[in-house]
């Protein structure tokens, strides 16, 4: 009775760590999306209020993918990503200060697209 219930137990932790895996996955992937969205709105956004909206929104979600990277599990990849999410918070506050051009700062976006891309792709396989 004992080892049933262990193994009723052991099934359900590990159906969570799934099920956790699974919603980390699908945050990570939509904070991408925010992310894209929020850099390509911020080169045509005409007002202060939607260009700060758009600022603090691609922040936030770079931020938020950086704090995600296991540099522990994930070794280099984890590195060379946090490298390109610190590139596009750079470029985010260039971009927003006019020291960067559109045409750079297109650049990144698309190298959060490849990421993105990636991501997504990776998610269908499971």
């Amino acid at each position: 009775m004992n080892l049933s219930l262990a193994r009723q137990h052991y099934s359900m932790a590990k159906e969570n760590q799934v099920d956790s895996a699974s919603q980390n996955a699908f945050a990570i992937k939509l904070a991408m999306e925010q992310l894209i969205e929020a850099m390509e709105c911020l080169t045509s956004a005409k007002s202060v209020e939607s260009k700060e909206l758009h600022f603090e929104t691609a922040l936030t979600r770079i931020y938020l993918l950086q704090k995600c990277l296991d540099f522990e599990k994930g070794g280099d990849l984890a590195r060379n990503l946090f490298r390109i999410y610190e590139h596009a918070r750079q470029s985010t506050i260039k971009i927003t200060h006019k020291k960067m051009s559109d045409t750079e700062f297109q650049k990144t976006i698309e190298f959060i697209k490849i990421i993105h891309e990636g991501w997504d792709e990776m998610l269908r396989k499971e």
